[in-house]
């Protein structure tokens, strides 16, 4: 694979997110929060979810929501104020508010990040990240096809 293909991750990667779908029941400095600090991965992470450790997230009507779907990097955010990313082998529905959701080219850096590493998490538009999956479509096509050639 061509080298520019290949992603790099660096000590504390900045994991981009779409707001919502819920991110109306979270206070302006909640939101403030998870945009601007760092996290670090626990321990008890696994496939199921990414728990991360930082500043409270606060809620502004509570943390709890009639059960709905829940997508591949959802980021729940129990009565803890601590968010988890929902990974690969989460539940398909669940009750608790969303701030935001990984989007889905970032999600390998979160599966690189160490217990004790930190990342950071930057919000992208839902235009943004559309361009930015189809720019990381194009360099992983263009690798694949110079490493054949």
């Amino acid at each position: 694979m061509a080298r520019r293909a290949v992603p790099a991750y660096g000590s504390e990667p900045t994991i981009r997110v779409v707001l919502g779908p819920q991110a109306d029941r979270f206070t302006r400095a909640g939101v403030g929060a998870l945009l601007g600090n760092a996290y670090e991965m626990l321990p008890q992470s696994d496939r199921m979810g990414a728990r991360l450790s930082g500043e409270r997230i606060t809620h502004s009507r509570g943390h709890d929501i009639i059960s709905d779907g829940i997508a591949l990097g959802a980021i729940q955010v129990p009565g803890d104020g601590q968010p988890i990313i929902l990974l690969v082998d989460r539940q398909s529905t669940g009750g608790y508010t969303k701030v935001a959701t990984v989007c889905s080219f970032d999600i390998g850096r979160v599966g690189q990040v160490r217990p004790g590493q930190s990342l950071r998490f930057r919000a992208v538009t839902v235009d943004e990240a559309h361009r930015l999956l189809r720019e990381a479509d194009a360099v992983l096509e263009t690798g694949f096809r110079e490493e054949i050639a």
